[in-house]
């Protein structure tokens, strides 16, 4: 049995308080940062770092839970935590998939704008252009 005095909190309130504001902030600016660091900077660690960043507020509101659990205390922050991070993680990596296939859709542009048929195709068209 444990007794607490009214000055102390119960085990598990800081990281409960960790988690939730962790996942929050992951979930709200997730996009934004995401996005506008992919743009300004061109590369995807920002994104990476995030989804981790996003997946460290389960961890610490999972461990929260179980911090409170143990001690009696009210375990609310850290369920909340634990759901709003879980949904941050999820659209974390959509995101990060989402700015992979940018990746891919511009490389193929600039493969395609690289390569002989673009200029192939230009020699036709000014062909067409002649003959009119």
């Amino acid at each position: 049995l444990v007794y607490m005095s009214e000055n102390t909190q119960p085990q598990g309130k800081g990281m409960a308080i960790g988690g939730f504001v962790l996942a929050l902030v992951g979930l709200l600016l997730a996009g934004l940062v995401m996005g506008g660091t992919y743009v300004a900077m061109g590369t995807k660690v920002v994104a990476y770092i995030w989804v981790v960043l996003c997946i460290l507020s389960v961890v610490l509101s999972a461990m929260a839970m179980s911090k409170l659990g143990k001690t009696g205390g009210k375990k609310g922050l850290a369920i909340a935590g634990l759901i709003i991070g879980i949904v941050a993680v999820v659209y974390s990596v959509i995101v990060l998939i989402g700015l992979s296939a940018l990746d891919a859709g511009i490389q193929q542009l600039n493969d395609l704008s690289n390569s002989t048929d673009w200029s192939e195709l230009n020699d036709a068209l000014n062909e067409l252009e002649d003959m009119q």
